[in-house]
């Protein structure tokens, strides 16, 4: 009780004491209210709201999520609060807890059951693994020779390259313009007269020589431009791996 409730019913104690205390001749007795309007409000001591309606509406809600304990006397909740054996047996009673232990009871089987399957599988999954291991390490090794014969082949095209035949190419042209400077050299350093016959030879040599190399020049000018703007397919040098 707080101090204001224990205030107010000691001041309507003393209006009652005042009340039929006799009075003395003359004196008139002081007009009070009605004593039922005087009884001090019932003191709450379980923080119940004030409203009736919300109070049911509480109780409804407690018996519709707790029927088990709403249903019980205040006697009986004491009990199950002081007696722990008696509280645990009311907890194992209870219909969800049943049910929760059958489905942990259901489950345990089940992987008790998937746990002796996996066991079983356990010899065949190990020479699977091994078996695995084995083809891996010769699929390896077939894959390092592979590589290396791509390599070979690779290293045997490389004297057919693009690069290379025009390397090729561009000394050809050379070498045939140096034989042609070579030759015109040679007769003009000749003394004295030039036979006729040493002319037309000279002549037809000279020419042949000039006809090849604009020939081969002609050849490996177009073949360098196209390797350049890529229209000219060649061999690769390397493998990406």
């Amino acid at each position: 009780m707080n101090s204001s409730n224990a205030n107010r019913l000691g001041s309507d104690a003393l209006s009652v004491v005042r009340e039929f205390e006799p009075t003395a001749q003359g004196r008139e007795r002081p007009e009070l209210p009605a004593y039922e309007a005087r009884v001090p409000e019932p003191v709450n001591n379980y923080n119940l709201p004030a409203d009736r309606k919300l109070i049911d509406e509480k109780v409804a809600q407690l018996k519709e999520q707790f029927p088990t304990f709403a249903n019980k006397s205040a006697d009986d909740l004491e009990d199950l609060l002081r007696f722990e054996d008696l509280f645990q047996a009311h907890i194992d009673g209870l219909e969800q807890v049943q049910l929760m232990r059958t489905l942990e009871y259901e489950l345990r089987e089940e992987n008790e059951r998937l746990a002796e399957v996996n066991l079983s599988a356990e010899e065949e999954l190990r020479k699977m693994r091994d078996n695995v291991a084995e083809l891996q390490m010769f699929a390896s090794s077939l894959t390092s020779r592979f590589y290396e014969l791509v390599q070979e082949h690779l290293d045997l095209q490389k004297p057919y390259s693009p690069t290379v035949l025009l390397a090729k190419l561009r000394e050809e042209c050379a070498e045939l313009d140096t034989q042609s400077e070579e030759l015109a050299a040679e007769l003009m350093g000749k003394d004295g007269t030039i036979e006729a016959a040493d002319c037309e030879d000279f002549v037809r040599q000279y020419k042949d020589l000039r006809a090849k190399y604009h020939s081969s020049d002609m050849r490996c000018t177009l073949a360098e431009a196209a390797y350049k703007n890529g229209t000219l397919a060649g061999v690769p040098m390397t493998m990406d791996r």
